[in-house]
């Protein structure tokens, strides 16, 4: 076999190793600081409201208008927080079994998930690219407040 197609096949390899090693560190944090109990609609707004009532007066990084027709904004922050974040906290309540569950990463281990690396190659579209940056500008704040009234509900945030 030649040269330089041994080198290639380990540069893939060694690719394909730290994207699994990535998503394994990624894997153990989230499951890490996971706790899930069941909790009815009532618990799990009244656990939302309480961390929507930290940052009230401020709109999400990401509101989604409409998700039938994809209608999602980002609210850009223009200027650097003055506060620097370094946690994504995530609340999803299930209405079908009614199960809550609240985890929480690094931010650092978003550089390397796929929404970011889409949007830093410039693959996701325009009003869909949402970067560790984007969270860093915007600061602690609710990231996105996703809601079906009566059904599944996702909240995240930053701190």
């Amino acid at each position: 076999m030649r040269t330089w197609v041994k080198w290639t096949i380990a540069a893939i390899a060694s690719v394909v190793l730290v994207v699994v090693a990535l998503g394994a560190t990624g894997a153990y944090f989230a499951l890490r600081h996971l706790d899930t109990r069941t909790a009815t609609e009532a618990e799990a707004q009244r656990d939302g409201d309480s961390i929507r009532s930290r940052y009230a007066g401020r709109a999400p990084l990401v509101e989604v208008v409409d998700a039938k027709t994809g209608d999602i904004r980002i609210n850009r922050a223009t200027a650097a927080s003055a506060r620097p974040v370094d946690t994504i906290h995530v609340l999803t309540w299930k209405a079908e079994d009614g199960q809550l569950l609240r985890t929480q990463v690094p931010l650092w281990l978003m550089r390397f998930s796929t929404v970011q690396l889409a949007s830093t190659l410039g693959i996701a579209p325009e009003r869909f690219r949402l970067t560790v940056g984007d969270i860093q500008r915007y600061g602690p704040g609710i990231v996105l407040d996703y809601k079906v009234p009566h059904a599944d509900r996702v909240l995240i945030w930053v701190e």
